[in-house]
């Protein structure tokens, strides 16, 4: 992971945030995705580190959530966990993310930097723009945020 002296919270969440909303719709819609907050049962199991901010959290059910975060990406998927920095992840395969349109659930694979892949279960239709944006804001906007200091 990168280490950085301070690192960016603020700037990177109100950035993010920007980003996917400019990007996203039907946001009344969707069934488990949330932006700019922890899923309503999200809030009860896992803990933010200090100055940490959620950019995009699901909560599907015990084995099937993430939270997306100014740091990290972190959730469970069938009983595994995962745990990484955004930019640890090489590669994000979103497979069927349209569905029709339809809210269903799809399996996305990040292959990290290190060798090692983790699934991600996410809401397909209008709310897989949150993720999806979320990855966009960290491949494509974070280095020039980055460069700009």
């Amino acid at each position: 992971m990168e280490v950085l002296v301070s690192w960016p919270h603020e700037k990177i969440h109100s950035t993010a945030l920007e980003y996917i909303r400019t990007h996203s719709s039907k946001q009344p819609d969707w069934r488990f995705t949330v932006l700019d907050a922890l899923a309503q049962r999200l809030a009860r199991i896992i803990q933010l580190d200090t100055d940490e901010r959620p950019i995009v959290t699901c909560f599907i059910d015990a084995q099937r959530w993430y939270a997306m975060t100014t740091a990290r990406v972190f959730g469970v998927y069938q009983g595994a966990r995962f745990n990484c920095s955004p930019l640890d992840v090489s590669q994000w395969r979103w497979g069927d993310f349209k569905q029709g349109g339809r809210s269903e659930v799809e399996v996305a694979t990040l292959a990290l930097a290190n060798g090692t892949h983790a699934k991600l279960p996410y809401e397909t239709g209008p709310a897989a723009k949150g993720p999806i944006y979320y990855e966009r804001f960290w491949t494509i906007e974070y280095p020039i945020l980055k460069k700009l200091g």
